[in-house]
């Protein structure tokens, strides 16, 4: 009984812990946003390109790097990028560098702002990232907006099929002859069987065939 009363109360401490863990990174004085462009040499908007935290040997400094391992964001149709770090008191003064298509940019942890208080304000930085080197066509606007205007045009056309009614043959006359009854075709002059008159208007003119209409005499 007593040991299970331990269990309980080890899986009790380790679920407090972690939450508070979760509860720290949430509080203001436990996070530091860095947000912005991405621009290309020309000051455009660079569209799709990842933003990440470089943790090579020399870049990012390691304690930093411990508590945001893998964060990462994308600039998207904007250009625009968002990095929600977690950060502590001590890591004021240390080196954030991020890696932008193989380009690095440099930004000094600034947590107590200009009046040496640590304010909630401060903890937001809008650092634009211009690149020396041009990333391409599928980084510009004409991109997008032509990948925009495919789908569109796809998912149209799409819609366009599944609503098009399937087109019925109007009429067929039926007339006779020595050797029986045979089917006048209404797109074209071949003489069928009845029988046979779904496969030909399916098969000869892309046209689901109704049933036989009226009787010549």
């Amino acid at each position: 009984m007593s040991e299970r009363i331990t269990w309980i109360a080890v899986l009790a401490l380790i679920l407090v812990l972690a939450a508070g863990s979760v509860q720290a990174e949430h509080e203001w004085d436990h996070r530091y946003t860095i947000e912005g462009k991405i621009l290309s040499p020309d000051g455009n908007a660079v569209r799709w390109m990842n933003v990440e935290i470089d943790c090579s040997d020399g870049a990012t400094d390691q304690s930093l790097c411990d508590h945001n391992a893998n964060r990462s964001d994308g600039t998207g149709f904007f250009g625009s990028y968002e990095l929600v770090l977690h950060v502590h008191s001590t890591d004021d003064g240390k080196l954030l560098v991020l890696n932008v298509d193989g380009q690095r940019f440099e930004h000094t942890m600034d947590l107590i702002g200009p009046d040496g208080e640590p304010l909630e304000e401060d903890r937001f930085v809008n650092h634009d990232l211009r690149l020396d080197v041009d990333p391409g066509f599928w980084h510009s606007l004409a991109a997008s907006l032509l990948l925009a205007s495919v789908l569109l045009g796809g998912l149209l056309g799409l819609i366009i099929k599944i609503r098009k009614p399937k087109q019925k043959a109007s009429k067929i006359v039926t007339s006779y002859s020595s050797s029986g009854g045979f089917v006048d075709c209404p797109e074209c002059s071949a003489r069928l069987r009845p029988r046979n008159v779904e496969a030909h208007m399916l098969k000869a003119h892309g046209i689901e065939a109704s049933s036989t209409g009226e009787t010549e005499s």
